[in-house]
């Protein structure tokens, strides 16, 4: 066969396709796809509804040519095909960036959605139809790269569903018109579901890539300028962030809002809101900012000694003080879901940032502010150094080992008074610890075996010092207080540690591949200054995990928190209830119609106990024929029933009411409903005959053996 040939083959149109459902599922999935592309701004809403339009239009074209497809359609639909084909190129060139494949992903969905426009006006056979199908599944593909939130989960089981449809419709249309049973759809989708629970089980942790993708984006775009304070802390960009007070409407303290002040007089009253969503390879502490003086009741800055970094993306951010930028690199990406500060979340120490701004400021503890208001969809990238020495290797380094420079070591043990009774208890607690670790690990085991968490904290007096009040009195507080605590009794020891703020990674979510941070994830925790390897996180309140955690993991997590929290006896009474609803229906769809078919049902059950069952083809005659036999009923009392039974069956006739009742008690009666009993005899039980009991041999063999 020749090339030619083999061409023309594998383009003759196939039989025509009748089935209108296919068509209206095929379209619907199409259309999912579109709106799921335009949920993720990947395709404007009017070239959106533009596409969903045409396509629909192109179905009901393709259905009425079906027989007689028109020739004319395709020469234009080659047409449209290279120009759609030629504006992606022209596009991709003039817009997309090296690296950055997020900068192509609009341009192709939009691609895919017009090839699927011109697809859609010459589908004519069901390989048309089944193309179109694919073809929405690839728009879902784009979409779901895009998607950062489960919502989007809302159009992938609308486009599955109308999949299912297509397919169940393919089906049917092979089959020339079959239908499938109800169970036979429910075990289908059984089978997947199964298959896919199994699969998503042995999935490993995501690892997300750091070396193409390094999105930033601002949304509103409100210029600061670089010689501002932190903004964006009462839900607009251009506000100033100003620390809690105990007076006011929200009573919630400083480290919400990432004010320059950190009051831990103040209750917190944190939600569940979202706030932003964070991919990382490494969960870790997402740093804000970091304090170095304490006044008995606030954390503020010193000296900031802010430093203006220009020259655009990728910003190189100099060494924090203290640190050296050893380590292990990982790249976050952060995705604002609210109005947040100007300030530039990271993780360890910030190497290099992607934001489109005119300039950062950089203090010298590492904190950043960029010259631009954050609003909701602020997108950008930070490239971290992450240091985390083992135990063993914290274990090694001394108090008496490099210290900082005077200064910033006078600076980081900074009190306002000598805490006299805090300093005896964190000498007490430590005693006998000689490493800077096993201190810090055995404050961190004294704090959490006599303090209590709690958000609702006793309200402090005026005047009175946070740490003694919850180390002497009350010792109930939240991560403020704890690790205000923490960082007040290294200081009395001489070791250097300050307050950090940030936020911890909220739960996981494996679909999106994403941390989704909520308002109550803000954190306060502590760092401690070590020889070689500069500022580690230590928090008495809270575990960062490791890694990132496997579907697996989160799937069976959160189907333990499901049953533990299910209110399972409320619940059970109306599952019981509709289970007894359920049954009741199917005994009584299935419930003889006529009285014959319920004498017919009791023979049939009394040949099952006679472990006789009705043989093929038997007529009911014949059933009650051989069971009259097997009982040894010479009379044939069943056998008359069965006549009865088979006359009003055939007859449409039924005997009087009386004649019923004599007839179904002669059913009732029958000796074969005890016949399962007796079928299943106990086994004999064996006597030893004495010697007396037992004759001579027999002569002859055919003459019995009796036992007396």
């Amino acid at each position: 066969m020749s090339l030619l040939e083999t061409v023309r083959r594998a383009n003759r149109p196939g039989p025509p396709e009748h089935s209108v459902q296919l068509r209206v599922s095929c379209a619907l999935a199409v259309v999912i796809s579109v709106v799921a592309c335009c949920s993720q701004n990947e395709l404007s809403i009017p070239v959106a509804i533009l596409i969903c339009l045409l396509s629909s239009a192109g179905m009901f074209f393709s259905y009425r040519t079906r027989t007689s497809p028109k020739s004319i359609v395709k020469p234009f639909l080659a047409l449209f095909a290279v120009g759609a084909f030629t504006w992606f190129f022209v596009t991709a060139t003039n817009h997309a960036q090296s690296g950055d494949i997020g900068s192509v992903e609009g341009p192709l969905a939009a691609l895919f959605a017009w090839i699927q426009v011109g697809h859609a006006f010459d589908v004519p056979a069901r390989r048309d139809l089944a193309f179109s199908l694919a073809g929405s599944a690839t728009l879902m593909a784009v979409a779901g790269a895009q998607a950062l939130t489960p919502t989007f989960g809302i159009y992938v089981v609308a486009w599955l569903a109308a999949g299912m449809w297509a397919l169940f419709s393919i089906w049917g249309s092979m089959s020339d018109g079959g239908s499938l049973r109800p169970l036979s759809i429910v075990g289908t989708l059984g089978v997947v579901v199964l298959i896919a629970f199994g699969a998503l089980l042995v999935l490993p942790a995501p690892h997300p890539s750091s070396t193409i993708l390094f999105p930033s984006s601002a949304a509103g775009d409100v210029s600061l300028g670089l010689g501002g304070g932190i903004t964006g802390d009462s839900g607009s960009q251009t506000q100033p962030a100003q620390a809690g007070t105990t007076s006011g409407p929200t009573r919630v303290g400083g480290f919400l809002g990432f004010a320059g002040k950190l009051d831990t007089a103040i209750r917190a009253s944190l939600s569940d809101q979202v706030v932003m969503r964070v991919r990382a390879s490494v969960p870790s502490f997402w740093i804000a900012e970091t304090f170095d003086h304490w006044n008995g009741q606030s954390w503020s800055v010193t000296d900031p000694d802010n430093r203006i970094i220009n020259g655009g993306s990728p910003f190189v951010m100099p060494v924090p003080e203290g640190d050296n930028l050893s380590g292990q690199s990982d790249i976050q990406t952060f995705y604002l879901a609210t109005t947040g500060p100007n300030l530039i979340f990271h993780a360890g120490d910030a190497h290099e940032i992607w934001f489109p701004s005119q300039g950062l400021v950089v203090s010298r503890d590492g904190t950043i502010r960029t010259s631009l208001g954050m609003g909701p969809s602020t997108v950008y990238t930070v490239e971290s150094t992450i240091d985390q020495p083992s135990a063993a290797e914290l274990e090694q380094t001394r108090t008496s080992d490099q210290t900082l420079d005077p200064t910033d070591y006078a600076r980081d043990t900074q009190l306002p008074y000598a805490y006299p009774r805090v300093a005896r208890l964190a000498k007490s607690i430590t005693a006998g610890k000689t490493t800077v670790y096993a201190k810090v690990e055995a404050l961190i085991g004294w704090i959490g075996t006599h303090t209590h968490y709690s958000t609702d904290i006793p309200p402090l007096p005026p005047g009175v010092d946070t740490v003694n009040e919850f180390l002497f009195g009350n010792r109930t507080g939240y991560c403020e207080q704890i690790s205000t605590a923490l960082t007040v009794m290294l200081r009395t020891l001489g070791i250097p540690a300050r307050e950090a703020v940030g936020y911890v990674p909220g739960p996981y979510d494996p679909i999106t591949d994403l941390y989704d941070i909520q308002a109550r994830d803000a954190h306060a925790w502590v760092q401690v200054w070590f020889p070689y390897y500069g500022w580690q996180s230590f928090d008495p309140t809270a575990v960062v995990p490791l890694a990132n955690p496997s579907p697996s993991r989160i799937l069976l997590h959160d189907v333990a928190q499901v049953v533990e929290k299910a209110p399972w006896v409320p619940a059970g009474i109306p599952l019981a209830a509709l289970f007894a609803a359920a049954y009741g229906v199917r005994v009584w769809r299935r419930r003889p119609a006529t009285w014959a078919e319920k004498v017919s049902r009791r023979l049939e059950r009394l040949g099952r106990r006679a472990r006789s069952p009705r043989k093929p083809g038997e007529t009911l005659s014949e059933l009650a024929s051989r069971l009259d036999a097997a009982c040894g009923d010479r009379s044939g009392t069943l056998l008359a029933v069965a006549r009865v039974a088979e006359a009003a069956a055939y007859g449409r006739s039924e005997p009087a009411p009386e004649v019923r009742a004599q007839l179904e008690t002669t059913l009732r009666s029958s000796p074969l409903r005890g016949w399962r009993l007796r079928l299943r005899p106990k086994p004999p039980v064996r006597v030893a005959p004495r010697p007396d009991d037992l004759e001579p041999p027999l002569e002859s063999p055919s003459r019995p053996v009796s036992l007396r």
